[in-house]
């Protein structure tokens, strides 16, 4: 394929300086020379396509998603938005009489946002639908709300033990109510059918085509072993134009023990990142986990995933096997026990690093281990802006220590900004100027929540870019720089001048990964 010379640009290079170049040479996918035009020399023979004097930023990272679980929830009900259990209920019930599968699922309820201010049960679900099973997840991904029928095919009677790390919520009487938290949900999700491989693909391609109209050009994706083959069939049919790392869950560690598989192992299109684990819950379910209790709850502390010691092992046997984690934790607990596991444990071998996600509340004791550790934190903006309120009810004067950006990222760490899609939209956009505005998409509180952990518009992005790159084993990627893939975006705007509270609203009119316009191949 003849080199592209890609002119009449601004081309940012992340300096002290913040340079733009003018014109870049890209040839079989990468950036080969960037610069002014008249530098290039005659002698090189390439298309020329004009940028009409756009604004180029490198091709945007979103470092956490389910999307696959978003892909598919396009095809489910979606319960987002809802403001009561009843409007929820006649949702469900509309989108029962237009499918034809056997399951309903669905996910986004959050009874915080409902007019009834009660978790809903299984009773709410078998008064529309006793003769399907329903499994619906709350809209942080840590709850399911399952009727009669769901818990019967599970197996979960009265007399059934919560699992570890998890809780079947019961009534008075001792009987399920219908809610399953954390670990619990498995009891239920392992008996609902997989959905054929046709429809994974076409879902992700459909969802591709968003992520590309939003600037993304690469995921970093945490799924079930098993949606693994739905990306590598649209790469074997050169229909996959999305860089995925996807991160499998811990539970595939002695399936790719088996397979001779290594984190890092795969394509420029499909690469194994680091394993999933979880070390608590949520600050909407209340499990996050607390060094001391909730300041709403005095007598609770949330639910730690794992005792310490299980933790340390699990982080163990995958250094040993020479594969990094992903630890989930929000909770300041959380956060501790995963640094402690990952210091308390011989190095993996591996390129990439290690990570937690979410990062929500931290001691600041802990704010240097990140750097010293080298974990990387990866965090979510846009959950300061569903959560601030609810963060200032549950964790009081703690709550200065939450979604700590700008402190993390002054000690060291490196930040690798992503949406926990579907939990949240997967727009980059809003999650920027989160970062940069400390206020929700409502412009509250108009100071900003704590705002001295606001970012420069170029911190924010890096962590979309950069420092994605670093969370994936890449330092040299994430950056328009000799070598680098040529992904990059086209911006009408300068967005070092585009108003903070603006930038939700911003949108690529060009979206290139590896040198090709991805817009136009999908109008």
């Amino acid at each position: 394929m003849q080199p592209i010379c890609f002119t009449n640009a601004h081309i940012y290079a992340p300096d002290a300086a913040h340079t733009w170049h003018t014109a870049m040479l890209v040839e079989q996918g990468r950036i080969r020379w960037i610069g002014h035009p008249d530098d290039l020399g005659p002698q090189v023979n390439a298309t020329t396509i004009s940028l009409d004097g756009g604004y180029i930023l490198p091709g945007l990272t979103d470092a956490h998603t389910h999307f696959l679980a978003l892909a598919l929830l396009a095809q489910r009900v979606n319960l987002r938005g809802t403001r009561s259990l009843a409007e929820a209920l006649q949702r469900i019930s509309a989108y029962a009489t237009k499918t034809n599968t056997m399951w309903i699922e669905g996910h986004g309820w959050n009874e915080h946002e409902w007019e009834e201010g009660r978790l809903p049960t299984r009773h709410d679900l078998d008064a529309i639908l006793p003769s399907r099973p329903v499994a619906l997840s709350r809209i942080d991904g840590h709850l399911l709300w399952c009727n009669s029928l769901a818990l019967q095919l599970a197996g979960i009677t009265a007399d059934t033990p919560d699992p570890e790390g998890g809780q079947i919520d019961r009534d008075e009487q001792g009987q399920p109510t219908g809610i399953l938290r954390e670990t619990a949900r498995r009891l239920v999700s392992r008996v609902i059918p997989e959905p054929p491989l046709d429809t994974k693909a076409d879902a992700l391609l459909a969802a591709q085509r968003h992520a590309h109209s939003l600037g993304l050009t690469g995921i970093h994706t945490i799924e079930s072993a098993l949606a693994l083959e739905a990306y590598q069939t649209l790469e074997r049919e050169n229909r996959l134009r999305l860089r995925i790392l996807f991160m499998p869950l811990y539970d595939a560690l002695n399936a790719l023990r088996a397979a001779n598989k290594q984190p890092g192992s795969g394509s420029a299109w499909v690469r194994l990142g680091q394993l999933k684990l979880f070390s608590d819950g949520t600050l909407g379910s209340r499990t996050a986990w607390m060094l001391e209790p909730y300041s709403d709850a005095p007598d609770e502390h949330g639910l730690p995933t794992y005792a310490a010691e299980e933790l340390h092992a699990l982080v163990a046997e995958a250094h040993r096997a020479g594969w990094p984690v992903a630890i989930h934790a929000i909770g300041d607990a959380a956060n501790r026990a995963a640094l402690d596991a990952i210091e308390a444990v011989p190095p993996h071998a591996s390129p990439l690093p290690d990570r937690i996600e979410h990062v929500q509340l931290i001691h600041p004791d802990d704010v240097p281990r990140f750097a010293q550790l080298g974990v990387i934190a990866s965090m979510q903006p846009i959950h300061m802006a569903s959560d601030w309120r609810l963060a200032n009810q549950r964790w009081g004067e703690r709550a200065r220590w939450s979604y700590a950006w700008r402190t993390l990222r002054a000690a060291g760490a490196v930040l690798a900004f992503g949406s926990d899609a579907p939990i949240e939209p997967i727009n980059p956009w809003p999650n920027l100027q989160v970062a940069i505005t400390r206020r929700d998409l409502d412009g509250q509180p108009p100071a900003g929540w704590y705002p001295h952990e606001r970012l420069a518009f170029a911190d924010a992005l890096d962590g979309f870019t950069h420092g994605a790159a670093i969370a994936a084993g890449l330092p040299h990627e994430g950056r328009l720089t000799l070598g680098a893939f040529a992904d990059f975006i086209v911006l009408e705007q300068n967005p070092f001048t585009i108003p903070p509270n603006a930038l939700a609203k911003v949108r690529p009119v060009r979206t290139f990964v590896g040198g090709e316009d991805v817009l136009e191949a999908n109008p």
